[in-house]
């Protein structure tokens, strides 16, 4: 998990939605807090998680949209990836691809890991359809 320590208020972002109420009052009554509560608390949590997440990958796209020619989004793999993308990077532009993200990972190296590699051949930039017919 990108959050760090035993408590949901870095998620929360603050008191979004009453979550820090709810954490208070689940830790301090932690022998007869709610089902309801701890469900509810963790709904708040998720979501923010999720909307933190979203505004990751999208600043990683923009940021990176001036060092590649074009990107493509593919399916992240298990719970905890949030990003696995293909970007088109010209030959020229390698180096600062490479610099652009290393800069990136610093950014973010106390929520993300980033796993980076490359270059590949543009697989995800290549669509190939086969025509369906009657062989001669």
């Amino acid at each position: 998990s990108p959050w760090a320590g035993d408590t949901a208020a870095p998620a929360l972002g603050g008191d979004k939605d009453g979550g820090r109420r709810l954490e208070e009052e689940i830790t301090r009554n932690a022998a007869v807090a709610t089902y309801f509560a701890r469900m509810q608390l963790g709904r708040l949590v998720e979501a923010a998680m999720e909307e933190a997440s979203n505004r990751s990958v999208t600043d990683v796209h923009e940021q990176l949209k001036d060092v590649s020619v074009a990107s493509r989004s593919n399916k992240v793999i298990g719970d905890r990836m949030i990003l696995n993308s293909a970007f088109l990077v010209d030959r020229n532009a390698e180096r600062p691809c490479d610099e652009r993200v290393k800069a990136i990972s610093r950014q973010y190296e106390d929520l993300l890991t980033f796993k980076y590699t490359g270059p590949w051949p543009p697989y995800n930039f290549v669509t190939l359809k086969r025509k369906l017919g009657r062989a001669n």
